[in-house]
């Protein structure tokens, strides 16, 4: 958030569960990398930015659809 967006971001689908703590608990919660693309739509959405370049490496062919989706629906509005 202090330097901006970067010019291009790759993303995978499947990421390590046990850095992603439940609040005020000791359960883990699943983040994956569509959560990050989630996330990086509504900042652009509420700083009415530009999507970076993108790119999915995940090998999980669901998770990689899911995020590209997203990520070319947003770019074409």
């Amino acid at each position: 958030m202090e330097k901006g967006l970067p010019e291009m971001i790759s993303f995978d689908h499947d990421l390590a569960d046990e850095h992603y703590l439940e609040p005020n608990s000791r359960e883990y919660v699943e983040k994956t990398g569509y959560d990050c693309a989630k996330w990086l739509v509504e900042y652009c959405m509420d700083h009415y930015l530009d999507l970076p370049e993108f790119y999915c490496h995940s090998m999980n062919p669901v998770g990689k659809q899911n995020i590209e989706s997203l990520l070319n629906n947003f770019k074409k509005q």
